[in-house]
C-alpha cells in the first residue's frame, strides 16, 4: 500500500487526521460506515479519490486542513444531456476540528464557493456543477453546541429576507467521548478514530498503549509500521505529557518476536547497527542516526551529517531521541 503523501502542516491533530484520513482503504471504510444510508447506497466507493485541487486560500490553510474526495456515482443519475454535469460525481468535503467553532459553516460556504469555481474553470463547458456533501470531524474536549445550517448565522433574519440567504447544513460526526458516536469499521479505521478520540484523555499513556495493541492487528506491515510511526509522534507532540522515553518504551511492551516490533525496527535500527558492529561503537552510533533520517527525510544534507560524524556519545544519544517527532532534519539540532 502506498504511504499517503506528506503533508507540511505543523499543528499535530491536523496532520494526523490527513495522514490517515488520506488512506484511500481508510476513507473508503470510514464513510460506508458514517456516511447516511441512503447517501452510500448512491454512491460506487471503489471509485473514491482525493481531488488534487485544493480549495482553501493560504490565508485559511494557516489555521486549518481540508480534505476533499470525489467519488462516482453507483449508478448514473437519469439527467438529459444538458442536465449532466462533466463526470457525474460527488464531492465530499472533510473538514477537522480539535475545538469548537462557531463560523465553521461559513468557512465550509467559502470552500463551496471556491471548488464551485475552480470546477468551472477545469469544465468551461459544463452548465451545472456536481454537489459537495460537507462533513466536519469533530474530537474536541468541550460538546459542540453550535447550529449546523448556515442560516443561524444571521440574525436579524426577517422572513421576508430568508428566501435571499444561502441555505445548507453540513453533517457532523462528533468523535469525541462526550459525543458517544459509536466508532465503526475496520481496524485502520477505529484506530485513528480512537487516536483522535483519546489524546486528551487523562490517561495518555494507557490510551496509546491500547492503540499500539490494536495496530498489531492491521495485516500490512508495512501499513501497520508507517500508522504506528504516525501515532507515536502525534501522542508525543499532541498530549505534551507522553515523553519520546514513555513512547518508545511503549515499544517495549510489545511480545518478543513481535512481528510488529520486528518490523519497525528492520525499518528503522538493523541496517545502522549492522555497520556500526564493524566500525565501532560511536561511529556505529552516528552511522545508525545518519540512516534513521535518511529513512525518515530521504536526502540528509552534508553538513548535519558532518555535525553527527563530530558529535560525541551523550549528543547522539540526545539526537536520536528526538528523531521520532522530528519533522525535518535541522530539528534535531535544535
Amino acid at each position: 500500500m502506498k504511504k499517503p503523501p506528506h503533508t507540511t502542516l505543523t499543528d499535530p491533530h491536523d496532520r494526523f487526521f490527513r495522514e490517515n484520513f488520506e488512506r484511500k482503504e481508510l476513507a473508503q471504510d470510514y464513510l460506508q460506515h458514517y456516511l447516511p444510508n441512503e447517501i452510500v447506497a448512491l454512491l460506487d466507493m471503489s471509485t473514491l479519490t482525493i481531488a488534487k485541487d485544493s480549495y482553501v486560500s493560504k490565508e485559511l490553510r494557516k489555521s486549518f486542513s481540508d480534505l476533499v474526495y470525489r467519488v462516482e456515482y453507483r449508478h448514473e443519475p437519469d439527467l438529459s444531456e444538458e442536465e449532466r454535469p462533466e463526470g457525474v460525481h460527488i464531492y465530499l468535503l472533510f473538514d477537522h476540528k480539535s475545538t469548537p467553532d462557531r463560523w465553521v459553516a461559513l468557512q465550509l460556504l467559502r470552500y463551496q464557493v471556491l471548488s464551485a469555481e475552480a470546477y468551472r474553470k477545469q469544465n468551461p463547458k459544463a452548465k451545472y456543477l456536481p454537489p459537495v456533501y460537507p462533513i466536519v470531524l469533530y474530537h474536541g474536549q468541550s460538546r459542540w453546541n453550535i447550529a449546523r445550517d448556515y442560516q443561524a448565522l444571521i440574525r436579524p433574519l426577517p422572513a421576508a429576507l430568508t428566501p435571499y440567504i444561502p441555505q445548507f447544513r453540513y453533517d457532523l460526526h462528533d468523535i469525541s467521548p462526550d459525543g458517544k458516536l459509536e466508532l465503526k469499521g475496520e481496524v485502520l479505521t477505529r484506530m485513528a478514530s480512537l487516536a483522535l478520540r483519546y489524546i486528551y484523555d487523562k490517561q495518555p499513556l494507557q490510551r496509546l498503549l491500547e492503540l499500539i495493541d490494536l495496530i498489531r492487528q492491521i495485516q500490512d506491515r508495512a501499513t501497520a509500521v508507517d500508522v504506528l510511526e504516525c501515532l507515536l509522534r502525534y501522542y508525543v507532540q499532541a498530549t505534551e505529557r507522553v515523553s519520546e522515553t514513555e513512547a518508545r518504551e511503549a515499544l517495549q511492551t510489545l511480545p518478543d518476536g513481535e512481528p510488529l516490533m520486528q518490523t519497525f525496527i528492520d525499518k528503522y535500527v538493523q541496517q545502522g547497527v549492522q555497520q556500526g558492529v564493524q566500525q565501532g561503537l560511536q561511529q556505529g552510533e552516528a552511522n545508525i542516526l545518519i540512516h534513521l533520517m535518511q529513512t525518515k527525510f530521504g536526502t540528509v544534507p552534508s553538513e548535519a551529517i558532518g555535525r553527527i560524524e563530530q558529535a560525541d556519545a551523550d549528543t547522539l544519544l540526545h539526537w536520536s531521541e528526538r528523531i521520532l517527532t522530528a519533522e525535518k532534519p535541522e530539528d534535531l539540532f535544535h
